[in-house]
């Protein structure tokens, strides 16, 4: 893990395992938590970038599936 975790990026991990969180198909995905977007998308996408969230499901270039967390990031989570 090439940086340290901040509180946030904990907070989005659990969102993520609460299954809250959705992202756009894409090589640099949106991200959306309880149907709003992410206040830090730069963090959020690192935290896809390392291997922590990926998406649940493929879908066409801009469609919103959900996120899920890697083992990973599941570890990291402390899940």
């Amino acid at each position: 893990m090439p940086r340290t975790l901040s509180h946030r990026d904990r907070v989005f991990l659990k969102a993520v395992a609460a299954g809250r969180v959705e992202l756009t198909c894409g090589h640099e995905p949106e991200i959306f938590v309880d149907g709003l977007s992410w206040c830090d998308p730069f963090a959020a996408r690192a935290l896809v970038h390392t291997g922590l969230v990926r998406s649940g499901q493929s879908g066409p270039h801009g469609a919103r599936v959900r996120a899920e967390l890697t083992p990973l990031g599941r570890a990291e989570a402390g899940l």
